[in-house]
């Protein structure tokens, strides 16, 4: 089966057949043993476990590949593997962030938030040609640096501009869109400008994943699709799961004390 064929039957599974499977009919393609905080996925298929200050990163297959840590900059807040050539390592308590490369490596030195004014930023995220988000608490406004850390964009107050108070806990890039998620609210979309877009009316949320078109989060135990243009939804649940990310085909389930992937296949 070709890789075009099997990428294309398995968003026809996710978007037409999605509500009407079940968990057990997955196939279950391997287990990672974990007692980690929390976890991410890349678009290749791998899988890192966050611990305290610790990362180990596990292959398509579930082998363990490498494990990074710095116990200078305390616990990690976030780690972005959107770029997995370039991972974003985010050190809130320290308002520090590393960048470290495919194979874990540190690349460069940390960098410090108070050089930049960005020590009260809550939440961060990898942009495109190697940039930087930031939400500035201080100022209630979106910064992206460039490749070189400078200023590019700026939103100004968002509190002032939206008419909403604004706490977010999580934001992602994708496609030329910054999703903001804002819990109490939904997720604002803005575009590559800082220019605010629309809200999308799913609250609640810790964290999601958008892929095309489509919203993929994990709520009061379902995984649930949400396409951004034409409104539908799916959704599929699960049993005893903290946590939910589709990847290539796949499913990572994150228990308590494992990371299970099943295949759609």
């Amino acid at each position: 089966m070709s890789k075009l064929y099997k990428v294309a039957a398995f968003l026809l599974f996710v978007f037409i057949t999605f509500s009407f499977s079940a968990d057990d009919e997955l196939k279950v393609l391997f287990t990672i043993k974990s007692n980690a905080d929390f976890f991410t996925t890349d678009n290749l298929g791998n899988t890192y476990l966050i611990k305290g200050e610790e990362v180990k990163k596990y292959s398509q297959t579930g082998d363990l590949l490498k494990i990074f840590s710095n116990k200078t900059t305390g616990k990690i807040t976030s780690l972005d593997a959107t770029n997995p050539l370039r991972i974003l390592v985010f050190y809130k308590d320290f308002a520090t962030i590393l960048i470290i490369d495919d194979l874990l490596s540190q690349n460069g030195d940390p960098m410090n938030l108070l050089d930049y004014s960005l020590e009260q930023s809550d939440v961060i995220c990898t942009s495109f040609n190697n940039g930087i988000w930031f939400f500035n608490r201080e100022n209630m406004e979106l910064v992206r640096l460039d490749e070189t850390f400078k200023p590019v964009v700026n939103t100004g107050n968002l509190n002032r501009l939206l008419g909403a108070d604004f706490k977010p806990n999580f934001m992602l890039e994708h496609n030329g869109y910054l999703y903001l998620n804002n819990p109490t609210d939904g997720v604002y979309a803005f575009d590559i400008y800082g220019t605010y877009y629309k809200t999308i009316p799913i609250k609640n949320l810790q964290r999601f994943q958008v892929k095309d078109n489509n919203m993929f989060y994990f709520k009061d135990g379902v995984l649930k699709s949400y396409n951004i243009k034409d409104l539908t939804q799916k959704e599929l649940p699960f049993k005893n799961v903290t946590d939910v990310r589709v990847e290539k085909e796949n499913y990572f389930l994150f228990y308590t004390d494992s990371v299970v992937v099943k295949s759609a296949d």
